[in-house]
């Protein structure tokens, strides 16, 4: 700044030299009064722009290093991919349910001809049709009973327990097997042996820590 006011006023000075020579000492004193506040304006004037242009100019940022920004762009992406929801139930045969569940109020049994409760569902399908494991689990039981026919036992977590009954085959599953919902574990019989009265289905049973549970309602909700 000091510098370039300097480097002004030395060439003023040499101009007005060249074009005073001619002047007399008298001549000279009126002349460089006017001379001198014509300098003062000018340096005035100098400083005045340099300050302005200093005010405009725009604020001197320090440089990011490229480290920084891949820190910010790594802290703002999530730290993992999102888990998918496990599959819980599946319904075990996509047929008509012809026996509703009743496990307190009696209904009547015409193959066996009685009254009584039927804490289950019977879901009705064509001899042959795949039945499905209802949810993740291990086959805890497998056996051929005379009243029920075929059944297959399967334990899920949280003290959950699939019973299916009225079917045509045990030879697909073993017991220890571990099983995932929608599995193909056996297929439905001609007929249940106490539930002869009724269309080929499965009578399948539902319970949580030993007690029945409605399948019906937990696939609505």
């Amino acid at each position: 700044m000091l510098e370039r006011i300097k480097a002004h006023f030395i060439k003023t000075i040499d101009r007005m030299r060249a074009r005073l020579k001619g002047v007399t000492r008298a001549q000279w004193g009126r002349v460089g009064y006017y001379a001198a506040l014509a300098l003062l304006l000018i340096a005035l004037g100098v400083a005045s722009s340099a300050y302005r242009n200093k005010r405009l100019a725009p604020p001197k940022q320090e440089p990011v290093a490229r480290s920084a920004l891949s820190a910010r762009a790594e802290a703002a992406l999530p730290t993992s991919a999102p888990t998918p929801a496990p599959v819980e139930w599946v319904w075990p045969l996509e047929g008509e349910i012809i026996g509703e569940y009743s496990p307190s109020e009696p209904v009547w049994s015409t193959t066996l001809e009685q009254w009584q409760t039927h804490p289950a569902l019977d879901i009705a399908g064509s001899p042959g049709e795949a039945v499905y494991a209802a949810r993740d689990g291990e086959i805890s039981d497998a056996w051929c009973d005379r009243l029920w026919g075929n059944v297959i036992v399967i334990d899920h977590d949280g003290g959950w327990q699939s019973v299916y009954r009225g079917l045509n085959t045990l030879n697909l599953v073993e017991v220890g097997d571990s099983v995932k919902a929608g599995d193909v574990v056996s297929a439905v019989a001609p007929s249940v042996p106490c539930e002869g009265d009724l269309a080929p289905h499965i009578h399948f049973e539902l319970t949580r820590d030993g007690k029945e549970m409605d399948f019906a309602e937990i696939m609505e909700n």
